[in-house]
């Protein structure tokens, strides 16, 4: 009986993580990360609004235009058939649609106030999506893939890694200074300054890599220095430190990636 019921939970564990229940799951998660952020995302309004720390221009968010368009090419892609068995498929696959939970995930976590599970959606986007595109990045380069693959993964994988990040700093933020972890005033400036520093550096280190030259890098590189220039609109006005630290982190980034060139 112990030996029939390892053999049962051997092949419902397989049936779980192969290919089909990768595609499927991964069209659903695109799916979530499109509906739950439109229809059931956070409603600030005046006081309940987060505190605005290196909050970026609303027009930043556009992004997520792109964003969502790229995923759903991607899922569609992954979903057809000869696309079921190759390998970077089944390396990033999964990461990737984790990362697409996530972002839905957060909608309704953010919605309810459960600003602590909402951190740590993003944190699980930030991580996952980075997974995913540093897999795809390295076929990119040693598996030769083909313009449509590329043109399929590469942008959502890069778009979304870069601006899961820049999420995660933004709303750090805001979180620590709504709990009082960091007191208003010259200390969340402070708190700002060193997260876009942190950023820059974590892209500089993304952007001289041995994949720089790829697709999903390049992405990876403009959706973050769209990120840092949303804060320089956003923060101009408000708070000249945070807005000379996104100019400090997109100089540091676009410095390493021209070395790199």
């Amino acid at each position: 009986m112990t030996a029939l019921s390892s053999s049962i939970v051997r092949r419902v564990s397989a049936a779980a993580s192969g290919d089909p229940s990768r595609q499927a799951f991964t069209c659903v998660a695109a799916a979530a990360q499109v509906l739950l952020p439109t229809f059931y995302g956070p409603r600030f309004r005046g006081e309940d609004a987060p505190p605005n720390v290196i909050q970026p221009a609303p027009y930043a968010f556009a992004v997520w235009f792109p964003i969502f368009a790229s995923s759903i090419t991607y899922a569609v892609h992954q979903a057809r058939g000869p696309a079921r068995t190759r390998d970077v498929w089944r390396a990033a696959g999964w990461p990737l649609a984790g990362a697409f939970a996530a972002a839905g995930l957060w909608a309704p976590l953010a919605r309810s106030r459960r600003v602590w599970g909402a951190q740590a959606a993003l944190v699980a986007l930030a991580v996952l999506a980075e997974t995913g595109r540093r897999r795809i990045a390295r076929a990119e380069v040693e598996d030769g893939l083909s313009g449509a693959e590329v043109a399929a993964a590469a942008p959502a994988a890069g778009m979304l890694a870069a601006w899961g990040q820049a999420a995660c700093g933004v709303n750090l933020a805001s979180l620590l200074v709504a709990e009082e972890i960091v007191p208003a005033g010259p200390k969340a400036a402070t708190l700002g300054v060193a997260l876009l520093a942190a950023l820059g550096a974590l892209g500089a280190r993304v952007v001289t890599g041995p994949e720089r030259s790829t697709v999903s890098s390049r992405s990876y590189t403009g959706t973050l220095l769209w990120a840092f220039a949303g804060v320089m609109a956003g923060q101009r006005r408000r708070s000249r430190s945070a807005a000379a630290a996104a100019v400090g982190a997109a100089v540091v980034l676009l410095v390493a990636w021209s070395r790199e060139r």
